[in-house]
């Protein structure tokens, strides 16, 4: 009879640890803000055993006492929860999740930059002067006398100034012509400067080997009195209108002259 009651004993005692070792199929729902969200997936990290969430924020999953189970969403915070008796004896509780929150980095807005922008540290140069000394060039010390016959393009190359105003009678004329020329070059330079390579390529379509061409082509247009005139806006809009017509070539050189 000890022996029979011995038996019974361990058998109870089996079967109740059995009943603690079985998981059950544990029911869940997974909230925002009171509102339902899917998608969300749920591990058992002690089994490696997981499931996602529905449109309804449902799910199922085996689990006992003592797992834990591991929520994660690609836009909600990740929450681990350890299966307790709690959980157990309700067989279905809803889990609140929480927004990711990202933290940037502090930043400070600077002022727009205009397309008059020019960068100083590009622009300047303050490293050692280069002459055809300092190589020490063949001739470096040769001077050339300067050829006042002899005057340079704005496109870039030479002509002989006789060829080009033998029409003009006297000194006087050739001088005041000449002196016109240079001052309109001058003032055709100062322009240049105001504005970016950038502004001429992307803004107004000219090429970058049209540019002075452009202005020059610009000189009849009245841009230099407008630009005397310190009126910015004015002569940026004249400088959109009349790219609309420029020819987009460079134009007869032994028109523009300016002195070497």
């Amino acid at each position: 009879m000890k022996k029979i009651c011995t038996l019974f004993i361990f058998l109870v005692f089996i079967t109740f640890i059995n009943a603690q070792e079985k998981r059950i199929l544990f029911k869940g729902k997974t909230v925002l803000d009171s509102l339902t969200i899917g998608n969300v997936h749920v591990i058992n990290k002690n089994t490696n055993i997981g499931t996602i969430s529905n449109d309804s924020g449902l799910f199922e999953i085996p689990i006992k006492i003592g797992d834990s189970l591991l929520f994660s969403h690609v836009t909600l915070e990740n929450k681990l929860i350890l299966v307790n008796k709690k959980i157990l004896v309700n067989k279905s509780f809803t889990v609140n999740l929480q927004e990711k929150v990202y933290t940037l980095n502090e930043i400070t807005l600077e002022k727009p930059r205009s397309i008059f922008y020019q960068d100083k540290e590009i622009g300047s140069y303050n490293g050692p002067s280069i002459t055809a000394k300092t190589l020490n060039l063949p001739y470096a010390n040769t001077t050339i006398k300067k050829e006042t016959t002899i005057f340079k393009i704005r496109s870039g190359g030479v002509v002989s100034l006789d060829n080009l105003i033998s029409s003009i009678n006297g000194t006087k004329k050739r001088e005041k012509l000449l002196k016109k020329m240079v001052s309109e070059d001058s003032e055709l330079a100062k322009i240049r400067k105001q504005y970016t390579d950038d502004f001429f390529i992307t803004d107004l379509k000219i090429k970058k080997e049209y540019i002075n061409p452009f202005l020059n082509y610009c000189v009849n247009k009245n841009i230099i009195r407008i630009f005397k005139q310190s009126n910015r806006l004015d002569l940026t809009t004249l400088l959109i209108k009349e790219s609309k017509t420029f020819p987009h070539k460079k134009l007869d050189e032994d028109l523009f002259l300016t002195k070497k």
